[in-house]
């Protein structure tokens, strides 16, 4: 083969490799990343809208997160994310024998068939402070952690 023929097709695949993965986390951008609430009582259910937009040019999913405490509860879109398009994820949590200042992160991976078993990670996180119940007070005052 000639090397004109070789130099040609190794920068064909450069090109097509180059496109192919060009998937940023630039090209997912959250409204509202970190979102923080005033101080609640213990019991609540608090919910966190996070709405983001993708401008990347590859179809993605989400692979669904870890998180540190069944507390936390991450409902992620039911479908692919598309290209130039707006999507929401929800997270809820559960103030129930959680008191004092909460600071929760979840680590959301996009992935896509064409990037081979990498991934875009983005952050999302909530915080805030939980008031005990006078009930939660008493227990810790007789059984103090």
């Amino acid at each position: 083969m000639s090397n004109f023929i070789k130099l040609s097709l190794s920068l064909l695949l450069i090109i097509v490799a180059d496109f192919s993965f060009s998937q940023t986390t630039k090209d997912i951008v959250f409204e509202n990343p970190t979102q923080k609430f005033k101080r609640v009582n213990e019991g609540h259910q608090l919910s966190f809208l996070y709405r983001f937009n993708y401008t990347g040019s590859l179809p993605l999913s989400i692979i669904p997160p870890k998180v540190d405490c069944s507390c936390t509860e991450v409902i992620l879109p039911e479908n692919n994310i598309l290209p130039n398009s707006d999507h929401e994820i929800v997270v809820t949590f559960d103030t129930n024998d959680k008191i004092g200042y909460q600071e929760r992160t979840v680590f959301i991976h996009f992935v896509s068939d064409a990037m081979d078993g990498r991934f875009i990670e983005k952050k999302i996180t909530f915080k805030g402070t939980v008031k005990a119940t006078k009930q939660t007070q008493e227990k810790y005052k007789q059984h103090p952690r």
